[in-house]
């Protein structure tokens, strides 16, 4: 599936990173497609994102059934990126209660901005990258519990 990108909003600020690629602002949610992907005899090459403003790169699994979030972020910006499997994304904005929803595959990610609450309800084992603006501080963790989604009994 296609998705439209755009080069980044400079009212977002991400400043130095005028060439990032972004979702377009409209009411569309959809999944960002691996910005490159190179399969032969070595192996599998697979460009999540080329630009953006990222301290922390993390990876890591999840079993199906398995829910990332239920919460949001005051300042932190992250791309989300399953390297294998298939998740559902829910976005709340905390401040006005739009609600978005996706479907992911893999090689297939989202943005999550500031003030966006997200859950990621994996719909089969799965593995990932996420990629966040600021390093986790323990002292300031900027994660603010936000129930996005039920859980199944």
């Amino acid at each position: 599936m296609a998705v439209r990108l755009s080069t980044l909003p400079a009212r977002v600020g991400f400043s130095g990173y005028e060439d990032a690629i972004v979702l377009t602002t409209t009411a569309e949610f959809k999944p960002i497609v691996a910005s490159h992907v190179r399969e032969d005899e070595r192996g599998l090459f697979v460009e999540a994102i080329n630009a953006g403003p990222w301290e922390t790169v993390i990876t890591g699994s999840m079993r199906a059934g398995g829910v990332l979030g239920d919460h949001y972020h005051k300042k932190t910006r992250m791309f989300f990126f399953l390297t294998t499997g298939r998740a559902d994304v829910e976005v709340v904005d905390v401040s006005t209660g739009a609600r978005r929803k996706c479907h992911l595959a893999t090689h297939e990610g989202v943005y999550l901005e500031p003030n966006q609450a997200h859950a990621i309800r994996f719909a089969e084992a799965s593995t990932f990258l996420l990629l966040k603006s600021t390093r986790y501080r323990k002292d300031d963790p900027d994660t603010f519990p936000f129930p996005v989604t039920q859980r199944s009994a």
